[in-house]
């Protein structure tokens, strides 16, 4: 197996741990602020790892590393994270990454980053198929106004990070994926902060409630796994793979979001999600088994 492959395969599982983690933290402390927790945390580790980041703001590159980060990162986190607040962990984590494969690949070829392929298509079929099987016992949610705006905010965000991830590899041209992460880290860290005091009430009770066991580990996990271990892999797998195959995570990371919303928060847990967790995971077998055109020559 491709080491490719190996980091897809642990990125896709670290990012379905994410939403429980998550759960944990905006069922305590205010959305908003639980994102500027996190990236607060990772500039400052980051900055420590990279150092200098002039030359990843210079060459002119400042203006688009400021765009991916207000589209990938506090777009992404901030309605993702508020809308949370109000959708189940599973429920959120299908929702969102069932939009994921469909945005690449309309934002891909878009920008000319990518051909249709039949690969694509089977690829995405299947996992639309395994979606709508998750989905058709999701549908209305608990039927209340303020889930219906936090499932729009779920989609609103999956749009902001698939735009912010397909303006990157440009930017992977002349600087490492370790220095853009951090770079993006510090804007988000900024724009979260900025838009958690002006929006929500943070007070020292806060930063208490922070502190405590399940909100604390949610964190840490976030920043560690989350940011650290997948973001940068995921950087890699778009400048080898392109944005709609690195992407296809969406197929994986969902079956584990909703066997953890199932087993910590009492999520359902039916024939369809089982039934549609197999389809979406042959779905990105598909999508990532190395076609003969990536084998090596003889």
């Amino acid at each position: 197996m491709h080491l490719n492959h190996i980091l897809f395969l642990v990125m896709s599982l670290i990012w379905g741990v994410t939403w429980a983690a998550t759960k944990a933290g905006v069922l305590v402390v205010p959305p908003l602020f639980f994102g500027a927790m996190r990236y607060l945390l990772v500039s400052a580790v980051l900055m420590l790892m990279v150092g200098k980041l002039r030359a990843t703001f210079g060459g002119g590159r400042a203006w688009r590393v400021v765009i991916t980060a207000l589209l990938a990162v506090i777009a992404t986190y901030g309605l993702l994270y508020w809308g949370m607040v109000f959708v189940p962990s599973g429920v959120a984590g299908v929702v969102n990454m069932s939009m994921n494969p469909v945005f690449f690949f309309a934002l891909a070829i878009l920008f000319g980053q990518e051909q249709p392929t039949w690969r694509h298509f089977g690829a995405l079929g299947l996992g639309i198929m395994g979606l709508f099987l998750l989905f058709s016992s999701k549908a209305s949610f608990g039927g209340t106004a303020l889930e219906l705006w936090g499932a729009a905010a779920v989609v609103l965000a999956s749009l902001a990070y698939c735009l912010g991830s397909v303006l990157a590899p440009p930017l992977l041209k002349d600087v490492k994926p370790l220095e853009l992460t951090t770079a993006q880290a510090i804007v988000a860290a900024v724009g979260l902060s900025v838009l958690s005091l002006a929006l929500e009430p943070v007070t020292l009770d806060t930063f208490r409630a922070l502190l405590a066991p399940a909100p604390l580990a949610g964190l840490l996990f976030l920043v560690i796994g989350g940011t650290f271990v997948a973001q940068t892999i995921f950087l890699r797998l778009l400048h080898d793979w392109g944005a709609p195959r690195a992407g296809l995570y969406s197929f994986v990371s969902p079956v584990v979001a909703l066997v953890l919303g199932a087993l910590i928060y009492g999520e359902p847990l039916t024939w369809r999600e089982m039934t549609g967790a197999a389809i979406m995971l042959l779905a990105a077998w598909i999508a990532v088994a190395p076609r003969a055109a990536d084998a090596p020559a003889a």
